[in-house]
């Protein structure tokens, strides 16, 4: 019983922390759309790592200020491979994406 109460103390607290944690990081991207790609491009390398800028067509502003259109870059071989006419749901912090989740192939 003793190690049962310890093991849910235990991932009580952990859980409580990773609510934070997530919140803390919502509150940094005060922007969320749903767009459409219409263009991908690479971008010079000023850095080591190499970058796409992406240009969105916004369909529907969910948080922030209501825009038409976003540039953002992002690394090139990254997490997400953004194509020209996919559709993603997509949160920023101005120009620095914080996610991005497709919402419908083309």
């Amino acid at each position: 019983m003793k190690h049962f109460l310890a093991i849910v103390t235990l991932t009580f607290t952990m859980s409580s922390k990773g609510a934070r944690a997530t919140t803390s990081f919502n509150l940094s991207c005060p922007e969320k759309f749903i767009a459409t790609v219409t263009n991908v491009e690479d971008v010079e390398a000023s850095s080591a790592f190499p970058k796409v800028e992406v240009d969105f067509q916004i369909i529907q502003t969910l948080k922030g200020e209501k825009l038409f259109s976003k540039k953002i870059q992002v690394v090139k071989d990254g997490p997400v491979k953004f194509k020209s006419g996919e559709i993603y749901t997509v949160e920023s912090n101005n120009v620095w994406l914080c996610s991005a989740t497709l919402f419908s192939k083309i």
